[in-house]
């Protein structure tokens, strides 16, 4: 994923916890513990569409076919959207490969976690990465008309700042371009009102 940050410079990341593909997404949290020189960091991004979460599940919800968020990959190993399975990628020189450690998903709600499994970590614009891991959570919300899109971060890494800006980015950047292509608006507060004509007959508004 982080690879991607740098695609396209765009919220879920939680430590790395391993659970059974198509079990409970509930997350056993683990604050990680950074080896020396590096310093524990923290990213999170929430968005609310317009538009049903099953929608967001099928652009999003492979882990292979991530290219939304890491940008091409060069490799996969394992099945799909299993817990074991690997994906590789390289952006500008910086190889990277992630290993799924959870993924569960339900009409209501998909969760997937990745962590970096790339020995020694990865070097991406100045910034050293010794690890990370990350948690997609989409929800629908609204009684089935809207999207609820968190993406979450821990990593340990030299410079944390400039991770956070880099987390930031991507997802904005990234999760921005999938509403894009669905036709999808960002709404705050309460759930998007239903058209009139969903609860009044046409018929009646035309007396």
């Amino acid at each position: 994923m982080l690879a991607s940050a740098f695609l396209l410079a765009a919220t879920i990341l939680v430590p790395t916890v391993s659970i059974a593909a198509h079990t409970s997404p509930e997350i056993d949290h683990i604050d990680p513990k950074c080896p020396p020189s590096t310093f524990s960091g923290f990213e999170s991004n929430v968005f609310q569409y317009n538009v049903p979460a099953e929608r967001f599940y099928n652009k999003t919800g492979s882990f292979f076919r991530s290219e939304w968020y890491t940008g091409p990959l060069t490799s996969t190993h394992g099945t799909d959207n299993t817990v074991g399975a690997t994906r590789s990628g390289n952006y500008s020189g910086t190889f990277f490969t992630e290993r799924l450690v959870g993924y569960s998903r339900s009409p209501d709600e998909l969760v997937m976690r990745f962590t970096l499994a790339t020995p020694g970590g990865v070097v991406f614009s100045g910034a050293r990465i010794k690890s990370y891991t990350e948690e997609m959570r989409v929800m629908s919300i609204c009684g089935g008309s809207a999207t609820y899109f968190s993406m979450t971060a821990v990593f340990c890494a030299d410079k944390v700042g400039k991770v956070y800006d880099l987390y930031d980015g991507l997802r904005r950047a990234a999760v921005g371009a999938v509403a894009e292509q669905l036709g999808a608006l960002v709404f705050d507060g309460t759930c998007p009102a239903t058209p009139v004509n969903d609860v009044l007959d046409v018929d009646f508004l035309l007396l």
